[in-house]
This record gives C-alpha cells, structure tokens and sequence, in this order.
C-alpha cells in the first residue's frame, strides 16, 4: 500500500483535478462533433434519426479512452508549470523534493489513468463499434425491405447497383419480376429474372437475394461486344460495401480475439491500441521537464507546446500503422517506435536541463 504524504497528495489532486476538467471539455468538443456528423448521416437517410444520441454515444465512449493520454499530459504540464510560476516548486525542491519526487509523484497520479484508458480502449471500443454497425445495418436493412416491398427502383453500394422488384410476398419473402444492374469500372452487368428470395445472411448480417432461371448480360451500352449467360441460381448481397467486396474491420474485433490473427493488419491494429493506454504514462514522464520554467515566462508557451506535441504523436501514431502494414517500417520496429521516442525525447530534456544546470552553477561560482 502506498503511503503517500501530504506533498503527494497536494500534487496529485492538484494534476487529477485539472485533468478532469480539460477531460470534460474535450469530451464535450467530442460530442458536439459527433453529433454534427450523425445530423448529417440521418439528414442522408444513413442511420435512424432515433438512433442518433445512442449512436453519438458509442461514438463517445469509443474515442474517450484516447483522449484520456492528451487529457493527463496537459494537466501535469499546467499543474506543475503553475507551480513553477508560484515559487511552490522551488519551496518543495529546497525542502528536499527532487525530480525523481516528483516523477513518482507524477506516476501514481497516472497509474488509474493508465487503467481507465486501456479499460476503454482495448475492451470498449470494439464492443461499441459492433453495436454501432448493428444499429446501423439493421436501419439500411430496413429500407432495403421498404424498398423491395414497395415496388421501386433502390440504390446500393454507392451507386454501383441498382435493384428493382415489381412485386413481393411478405410471407414467403419471395420476389417476381427482378431486374439489377451492377456499374463496374469498365462493364456493366445486368441480371433479370422472374422469379427469386431474399433473406438475411446471419454470417455477414447482410441482406441477399438468389434469383432463380434468369439471365446474365455483361458489356457496356453502345458496344456491341455483350454477352450473355443463362443461370439456374444466382445468389447477391444487395447492401454488400461498394465494389462488391467488404473489407474486414478489425477495429471491430476483441482484442484477445485479434490475437489469433496472423496478418499484419490485425498485429497494427493491436499495437495501435495499446499505444494509447501506454502513451499516458510516457506523455506523463514527459510532462515534469515540459513544466519546468521561470516565474516570469509566459504560461502558454509551454500548453502551446503540448498540444502541438500531442497532435505530432496523433499523427505519427495513424501514419505508423498504415506504414507498418504497406511494409514501409520493419514489422518488429511496428508502431512501438512512437513510446520509444517519447521517452527518448523525456531523457533528452532531462539531460538538456541536467547540463544548463550545470552550467548555471558553475558560471555563478566564477569571480
């Protein structure tokens, strides 16, 4: 159990109470934005309009646990610098509070952080990303059939495929008279058939459609070259990605789950996600020398600073991944790179100020 004194507690609540204010108002920023872009999907016929606070929500609570490392890293950088400016930190370093003090200090205060972070992160945000899908297949699902049901011409995949059936049996869920035509990049496929089914696939939670003694047409209006199939089954998911070809979301997966993977995607999508919980200590170490200032020099310098360091590792961590899986980085170097930089540039500021100290004492003990 830990004994923490009275410095100890004054520094970390000092740390903890700043943090959850700057956490709260990037929450908030978090969820205006989001709710923005859900507006714009319900005003597109995307998602439900009903769903739109719950999908806000997942969103939310999905993002939260990378917010919590840029969260701690500014309020140790303003608790401390704050502290510095007030004198209280020369106080506390002339009544034998050194920096390694304060680095433990620094370090409890993170460790529920550290916690939380990964909580969220590696277990959360893939259960809100599944929900989050599910909602919003069950809505596209559900105008697919409002579609089918009514008789209409129905847009998929971008605008790759349309599909039309002129008439359909709720109760055996059996179509007549179906007509879909599928743009491809240099052809055009359309498919016709009199009878045919649909259900849902429980296997891609899509919805599909078997067409049966229809007919195949492949070319491009105004070439004569055309050819044409005749088919017995013939078997397609209306609502499948565009290009008729899904990619998986690993984003979506358990991460023990992603474990048993073996491509590359699934390790960067991993080590991405470990990044973060990780990243809140590291960014935490690298705050203490950060902090460090005169009482005359301006605080937002060193916030300024922060944040722009905070959106560098933002950017490196999502470029990282995408270099990891293009081959561009050594697969063993992956995404870690990013941690070893942070704490290797926390010891090169450390030892900047290790030896302007020194210099300092020894041009004051010149005559």
């Amino acid at each position: 159990m830990l004994n923490l004194t009275k410095i100890d507690r004054y520094i970390s609540s000092e740390i903890l109470r700043i943090f959850a204010v700057i956490l709260t108002i990037l929450v908030l920023v978090l969820v205006g934005g989001t709710l923005v872009q859900m507006l714009r999907l319900a005003a597109g016929g995307s998602i439900p309009p009903e769903s739109i606070i719950t999908l806000a929500a997942l969103e939310t609570l999905r993002l939260s646990g990378r917010l919590i490392p840029a969260a701690f890293f500014f309020a140790t950088v303003m608790a401390l610098g704050r502290m510095y400016q007030d004198q209280e930190m020369t106080v506390l370093q002339t009544s034998g509070v050194g920096p390694l003090r304060i680095m433990r200090i620094v370090s409890v205060a993170a460790l529920p952080m550290v916690l939380i972070s990964a909580w969220l992160v590696l277990w959360l945000y893939p259960v809100a990303g599944r929900v989050s899908d599910e909602l919003k297949m069950q809505h596209q699902d559900a105008v697919l059939l409002s579609a089918i049901g009514a008789g209409r011409f129905y847009e998929a995949r971008g605008g790759e495929l349309v599909f039309y059936a002129e008439s359909v049996d709720a109760a055996s869920s059996t179509l007549e008279n179906i007509f879909i035509q599928i743009r491809l990049k240099d052809e055009v496929v359309l498919i016709t058939s009199d009878k045919g089914r649909h259900f849902l696939n429980d296997a891609t939670n899509r919805r599909q459609v078997v067409l049966v003694n229809g007919n195949e047409y492949v070319g491009f209006p105004g070439s004569e070259t055309f050819s044409t199939m005749h088919f017995d089954e013939y078997a397609i998911e209306i609502n499948a990605a565009p290009g008729g070809k899904a990619r998986f979301d690993y984003s979506n997966v358990d991460t023990i789950e992603l474990l048993t993977y073996h491509d590359i995607e699934a390790r960067a999508d991993f080590q991405s996600r470990l990044v973060f919980p990780i990243s809140v200590m590291a960014f935490a170490l690298l705050a203490i020398p950060l902090s460090r200032g005169s009482p005359r020099a301006s605080p937002y310098t060193r916030i300024i600073f922060s944040v722009l360091t905070f959106l560098v590792f933002m950017v490196l961590t999502k470029s990282a991944e995408k270099w990891m899986v293009k081959g561009m980085t050594p697969e063993w170097m992956g995404v870690w790179w990013i941690i070893v930089s942070i704490v290797a540039a926390t010891v090169a500021v450390y030892l900047y100020d290790r030896v302007r100290f020194i210099r300092s004492g020894r041009l004051h003990a010149a005559p």
